[in-house]
């Protein structure tokens, strides 16, 4: 049926709805994106403090409008006429939701960042504009932005061009990176951070790395701004190459807003912060975020398109030889390994996948930021080292042991059959004689190079992982995931005896936020996969309680999860005020996403939840360094 006639037959006022509801979408996107211009006028002009209260303006609702004044008070009108103008677009929303899919989940978003931004502003004029709260509010603003971009997108109904899964995650970690720029800019642009380096490209003269703060802060502005300009241009030349037009074409634009953005920020230097170039640099930082966010909506394939990408394909089989392939070819597996790839090359690639490297790197993540916030200033680099590689080999050897007691559940379910062991490529007793080995080696390293308590710790992760939840937990309960999550919460309490050669109340926390963390994280991968799951006849929570109780708990664990955070800050007073933005940020994100799994937006949203959440942990993880050695 045409589109037009599902519209017509949902609603008599289907059609009209669907056209305001796209030009409202536009509209107030565009005048989000000249409010965070505004925003930014009034922080170079200083006019922050030209109305000392809130909501009035010297005790008047409308003051003399003249000099400071009149920019901090046009500031707030244009965000009053913004927030109803959200209003109004989510009245057109909700009269439109028959005929556009999603248009109220992504209204309602829109809506609560909205009220969050008018409470901060506020918050932001009564603290007297301290650097955290101008950075938390300038955060904010971007994920507001990127809300109604979402939403602009979701109301033109624009088609997405699935590009391939590089390309999709490369769009994703240059938003993501962005973001975090766009934060680290903000602080540095409302501190003392600001002229703390007057030359390039080092800091003064030939420092690189100056002794104190705000030229640190400074120096990591610029080094990120080049891991991002780097992110975007390989986002670039991957979808230019293998991605749809649409999507290169916004990779390309991407682009050019992040080399112009690179030169912005040297002229900041160059110019001693010009008003001018201080004001281009903010709006083409917004308009890359806003490109690589409409980016990564147009490149990753909606549910229904994956899933009927997916119908046509057959169970998949293991054949004579340990060989996987399906019947319309499209897996396929030879002993010699892929072609033009050499054989030793092909087993070396099997034995690392038994590692689970990505699993690994998240772990190493925790752990190496772990020992920073332990001891940020007497941290031995060999003793890094040392953990860093027996974290490794730990984490390997409990992966691999993993694999092998699950080879035949994994040989079922169609995201693990192409593992080396369930595939043929790797024997069993290869795969647990290189658990043994890499286990064994954790224990020598971590005892050896590092000290007794913490290769006690690591060793108890590497035991708690596969005999408790791999051969106990994860075949009998339900609640699998929530108690077998303690292996996973396991690498901050070795990161913190490893640094210091004791535990601490703030490592505790660590540990619980990490625990809290695994069920949602996992839950809502495990809500996609539940087909998987049950053909496996592995007890997950969807499979046994139902997706409705899934989506309940992974709600409670998410605010669980977010409250648990803000004890770092207070009672334990181990983390300050940089932490406690990127956290109250971090965790609204998460929340928002949880409700979004809970009122049943469908798969989408849960694999969404996925991938922030991995995202979350390493930015979360990564704010408590930068606060320790910054703040």
């Amino acid at each position: 049926m045409p589109r037009q006639d599902q519209r017509a037959r949902a609603s008599p006022n289907a059609v009209p709805a669907v056209r305001w509801y796209q030009r409202l979408s536009v509209v107030t996107a565009i005048a989000a994106y000249l409010l965070i211009l505004l925003g930014g006028l009034v922080r170079i002009s200083g006019s922050g403090m030209a109305c000392p209260d809130w909501p009035l303006c010297h005790g008047r609702l409308i003051p003399p409008l003249e000099g400071p004044v009149l920019i901090e008070y046009a500031h707030r009108l244009v965000a009053a006429s913004v927030s109803a103008l959200v209003l109004i677009t989510t009245a057109a929303a909700v009269m439109a939701r028959r005929a556009v899919r999603g248009a109220a989940a992504t209204a309602g978003i829109v809506v609560a960042l909205v009220a969050v931004q008018v409470v901060l502003g506020g918050i932001t004029v009564k603290m007297d504009l301290t650097p955290a709260l101008v950075t938390m509010h300038l955060g904010v603003a971007m994920l507001f932005l990127a809300g109604l971009l979402a939403q602009a997108v979701v109301a033109l109904e624009v088609p997405a061009q699935p590009a391939p899964l590089r390309v999709r995650r490369l769009a994703f970690l240059a938003a993501a990176a962005t973001y975090l720029m766009v934060l680290i800019g903000g602080f540095v642009g409302s501190s003392a951070a600001a002229l703390a380096c007057p030359s390039l490209p080092a800091c003064r003269g030939p420092v690189v790395l100056p002794p104190d703060w705000p030229g640190r802060l400074h120096m990591l502005h610029r080094a990120w701004a080049v891991i991002v300009t780097l992110l975007v241009v390989a986002t670039a030349v991957a979808a230019c190459r293998s991605g749809p037009r649409r999507v290169a074409a916004a990779a390309t634009l991407a682009a050019a807003l992040v080399v112009m953005q690179f030169a912005a920020g040297l002229l900041n230097v160059a110019t001693r912060l010009s008003p001018a170039v201080q004001g281009l640099h903010l709006g083409l930082a917004a308009a890359l975020f806003g490109t690589l966010v409409v980016l990564s909506m147009l490149a990753v394939p909606l549910p229904e398109a994956r899933a009927a990408a997916a119908a046509p394909a057959a169970p998949l089989r293991t054949i004579a030889g340990g060989s996987i392939d399906d019947p319309t070819g499209a897996l396929r597996w030879s002993p010699a390994g892929p072609s033009g790839v050499p054989p030793a090359v092909a087993l070396a690639r099997d034995y690392l996948q038994l590692m689970k490297p990505r699993i690994i790197l998240l772990l190493l993540v925790t752990t190496v930021t772990t020992m920073v916030v332990a001891t940020p200033h007497h941290l031995s680099l060999a003793v890094l080292a040392l953990t860093v590689l027996g974290g490794t080999l730990a984490a390997g050897s409990a992966n691999a042991f993993n694999m092998y007691i699950d080879r035949d559940i994994d040989a079922v379910m169609r995201r693990t059959c192409l593992r080396p062991v369930p595939a043929g490529r790797l024997r069993p007793r290869q795969a647990i004689g290189f658990g043994i080995v890499t286990g064994s080696l954790s224990v020598l390293v971590m005892a050896w190079g590092v000290n007794t308590l913490s290769a006690a710790l690591s060793t108890a992760g590497i035991v708690f992982y596969v005999a408790v939840y791999t051969l106990w937990l994860k075949r009998t309960t339900p609640q699998n995931i929530v108690i077998g999550g303690a292996a996973g919460a396991v690498p901050p309490l070795v990161g913190w005896a490893a640094a210091s050669g004791h535990l601490a109340l703030p490592a505790v926390a660590l540990f619980a936020i990490v625990f809290l963390w695994t069920p949602p994280h996992f839950w809502a991968l495990a809500l996609a996969k539940a087909d998987d799951y049950r053909a496996a006849r592995v007890p997950m929570l969807p499979v046994v309680k139902g997706e409705q109780e899934t989506r309940r708990q992974i709600l409670w664990y998410s605010l669980a999860l977010s409250a648990a955070t803000l004890v770092l800050y207070a009672p334990l007073h181990a983390l300050g005020a940089i932490y406690l933005a990127a956290a109250v940020i971090l965790d609204g994100v998460f929340v928002l996403m949880a409700w979004a799994v809970f009122a049943g937006r469908g798969q989408r949203a849960e694999m969404t939840l996925f991938g922030y959440s991995l995202l979350y942990l390493a930015l979360l993880f990564g704010s408590m360094v930068a606060d320790r050695l910054i703040g």
